[in-house]
C-alpha cells in the first residue's frame, strides 16, 4: 500500500519546488509559549499525523577489526541547525535535494536544533524519529529562548516559567506531555536570553540599561523549572541543559563545567538536568576539568556534551580544517566526556568562505548529492572516506575513535540501500515516478560508510541514477587490480532451517561475491556473476541454522577487467 502511495503521489508530475510542504514556524512542529499553554492532544494545535508509533530500537557495539572491543560510555549528540528550515514535513517531498542523514550508528542523540524568538518550543518531524528510533538514536527537542539583541525577551522567560497556585510548572508539564504524546525523547532547554536585560514596548533593546535584580529572580526560578521538569518527566525522556545562563540572569558562556553552571546539573542531591551541553570554547584542560567537574558531583562525565562547532565561518572547531580538538577528547583512548556536535549540516547549505569553499550546493542543485553524502562520511570517516583505515595525518574522523552501533538483532532482514529521497522512485528497476524525500522510508544502510582493507581501488557510494527500488542502491567499483574486502552491516542475526538469503544486482560482477561471517569467525562466500539487467538469486542458509551471523561483507578479488556493481536488493528471511 506505502509504495502504491507513493507511486501515485509521484506521478502526478514533476512538481514544482515551490509546492514542498516544510512548514518551518507553525504547529505542529513549533509553538509559541501562548500556543503551548494551549495546547492538549485533541486542540488544533496537535496533530495525530506526527506520532511516532516506533520504540527505540535497542543498540550494540559493532567495532571494525583493529578497534577497541571495550565499551565506550561516551555518546554523541548530533544537532544541525536549523532543523525547522530543512525537515518539518510529514508526507512525502516532491524533491530530491531535501537534507537528509544516514550515519546513524555512529551518533546517540538527534537534537532537533531550531527555534525564533517567537516560536520558542520546536518539535521533531515523525518521519526523523521514526528512522532514528529504528536506529536505536534518540530524538530531542528544543525550547529555544532566543538573545536579547535578536528578539529575546526577559518576558518571554517569565511566561515559560509561571506556575499555578500549588507551586506546578504548568509550561513544563506541557513539554512533558507533547513528547510523551508525539513519541520523542526529551528536549534541550537552551536558554540565552540575558535576563537582566531592559526592553522597551517595541521589543528593542534599551541600552546600558539592565535590572539585576529580576534577572536573578528569573535565573532561580528557571533552574526550578529545569529541576521540576528533570524530576517529573517519564523514564527514558531525557533533559538537557545549555550552557550559557548563569546564576545572575546574564549568559556568560563557560565552555566547561565548573562552580558556574554545574547546578544546571546537579545542585547537591537534585538532578537537575540529563546532560549539560557545553559550549564550543575550550582547550583539553577544560575537557579534563569538566570530567573531574561532574566526578565531583557524583554524576557520569559522559552526561556532560563537550559542545562542537563545526560550522566553518565561526572560529571554534571548523569542520576538517581545525583538528587538534578531536585528540583532546581522548585520553589513552578512552572518551573524557561525551559529544555534542552541533551544525553538521555544513555540507548541505553551507555557502563558502575566502578560508573555507563550499563543500557541496546541495540545498540548491540536485547534482552536488555526491559531494553532500561525501562529505557527512567524511566526518566519520576521515579524509580518505574510509572508516576501517586511520588517516596518517589530517582529518582522521569520528569513527576512528568511536565504533559504531548496530540495531540489526534479529530476522528479517532487508534493505534497498535506500537513503530516503531520489532523483526517480523506481519499482524493481523500473522509473515511476520524479524526485522525492521521505526520511521515514530509509532503509537500513551500512553500520560502516564506508570501510575496506586490501589491495587496489575499490569505491562504494549510493547511486541514485542505476536503482532498483526507491530512491538508491549501492555502488561498488573496482580496478582489475583490486584483492579487497569491505564489511557492510554488523548483525547479530539467527538464521532458521528456512532461511534464505536473496540478492538482487546488475553490472560488471567477476571475482565480487557477498560474505557472511558468524560469532565462530567462519565465512561463507556467495558468488554474483555479471548480469546486465538487474539479477536476482536466492541462495539456502539451511546450513548455518542456529549460529549467529555476526557480518555482511564484500569480498572483490582480482579480475581481468574493472568492476562496477549496483546492489539492488539484500535480503535475509528468518
Amino acid at each position: 500500500m506505502r509504495l502504491l502511495v507513493l507511486w501515485c503521489c509521484l506521478l502526478t508530475g514533476l512538481v514544482r519546488a515551490d509546492e514542498l510542504s516544510i512548514r518551518p514556524n507553525q504547529p505542529p512542529f513549533a509553538l509559541t509559549l501562548q500556543q503551548l499553554a494551549h495546547w492538549s492532544p485533541d486542540s488544533e494545535l496537535a496533530d495525530p499525523g506526527n506520532v511516532s508509533r516506533h520504540a527505540l530500537a535497542s543498540r550494540l557495539p559493532a567495532p571494525l577489526a583493529g578497534q577497541s572491543t571495550k565499551q565506550n560510555p561516551a555518546r554523541v549528540l548530533y544537532a544541525p541547525d536549523g532543523m525547522n528550515n530543512f525537515a518539518n514535513y510529514l508526507d512525502v517531498q516532491p524533491a530530491f535535494n531535501l537534507y537528509n542523514f544516514t550515519h546513524w550508528p555512529q551518533i546517540d542523540i538527534l537534537n532537533w536544533f531550531a527555534g525564533t524568538a517567537e516560536h520558542t518550543v520546536q518539535i521533531p518531524a515523525r518521519p526523523w524519529v521514526e528512522t532514528a528510533h529504528r536506529n536505536g538514536v534518540k530524538v530531542i527537542g528544543s525550547v529555544f529562548l532566543g538573545v536579547a539583541r535578536w528578539g529575546g525577551n526577559p518576558d518571554t522567560v517569565a511566561a515559560l516559567l509561571r506556575q499555578d497556585k500549588d507551586g506546578r510548572f504548568v509550561l513544563a508539564d506541557k513539554l512533558i506531555q507533547i513528547a510523551d504524546y508525539y513519541g520523542f525523547d526529551g528536549w534541550l532547554i537552551n536558554q540565552e536570553t540575558d535576563l537582566t536585560a531592559v526592553k522597551d514596548a517595541a521589543n528593542q533593546l534599551v541600552e546600558e540599561q539592565n535590572d539585576l535584580v529580576r534577572g536573578r529572580e528569573l535565573a532561580a526560578a528557571m533552574l526550578q523549572f529545569l529541576q521540576y521538569l528533570t524530576a517529573n518527566a517519564p523514564q527514558g525522556m531525557e533533559i538537557h541543559w545549555y550552557d550559557a545562563m548563569v546564576d545572575s540572569g546574564e549568559v556568560r558562556w563557560q565552555n566547561r563545567l565548573n562552580e558556574q553552571n554545574s547546578r544546571y546539573l546537579q545542585e547537591g542531591k537534585v538532578r537537575s538536568s540529563d546532560a549539560v551541553f557545553l559550549n564550543y570554547w575550550w582547550d583539553q584542560a577544560m575537557v579534563e576539568a569538566s570530567r573531574e567537574q561532574a566526578l565531583g558531583l557524583g554524576r557520569s562525565p559522559y552526561e556532560v556534551y563537550t559542545g562542537v562547532d563545526l560550522w566553518p565561518s565561526r572560529n571554534a572547531q571548523r569542520a576538517f580544517s581545525r583538528r587538534q580538538w578531536l585528540d583532546w577528547l581522548f585520553k589513552d583512548g578512552q572518551a573524557l566526556t561525551s559529544i555534542a556536535l552541533f551544525a553538521p549540516n555544513f555540507n548541505f547549505n553551507f555557502d563558502g568562505e575566502s578560508h573555507t569553499p563550499a563543500f557541496s550546493n546541495f540545498d540548491q542543485d540536485p547534482c552536488h548529492a555526491r559531494d553532500f553524502y561525501r562529505t557527512e562520511t567524511r566526518l566519520f570517516a576521515g579524509d580518505d572516506l574510509n572508516l576501517a583505515e586511520k588517516d596518517a595525518r589530517g582529518w582522521q574522523g569520528l569513527g576512528a575513535y568511536l565504533p559504531a552501533r548496530t540495531t540489526l538483532l534479529r530476522l528479517p532482514f532487508v534493505t534497498h540501500f535506500n537513503t530516503g529521497q531520489g532523483k526517480q522512485w523506481v519499482e524493481q528497476g523500473q522509473k515511476q515516478g520524479g524526485p522525492w524525500t521521505q526520511m521515514a522510508w530509509q532503509d537500513p544502510l551500512p553500520t560502516w560508510q564506508f570501510a575496506w582493507t586490501g589491495e587496489g581501488k575499490l569505491e562504494l557510494d549510493y547511486d541514485f541514477e542505476r536503482v532498483y527500488q526507491g530512491g538508491s542502491a549501492l555502488s561498488v567499483q573496482a580496478t582489475a587490480d583490486t584483492n579487497a574486502v569491505a564489511p557492510l552491516f554488523a548483525t547479530d542475526f539467527e538464521p532458521g532451517p528456512d532461511s534464505q538469503l536473496t540478492l538482487t544486482w546488475q553490472g560488471q560482477a567477476q571475482g565480487v561475491s557477498l560474505v557472511l561471517t558468524m560469532l565462530d569467525g567462519q565465512q561463507h562466500v556467495f558468488s554474483l556473476s555479471s548480469a546486465s539487467g538487474w539479477k536476482q538469486q536466492n541462495f539456502s542458509l539451511q546450513g548455518l541454522a542456529g549460529q549467529r551471523i555476526r557480518q555482511i561483507g564484500l569480498k572483490v578479488e582480482k579480475a581481468a577487467q574493472a568492476r562496477a556493481v549496483q546492489l539492488g536488493r539484500l535480503e535475509i528471511s528468518p
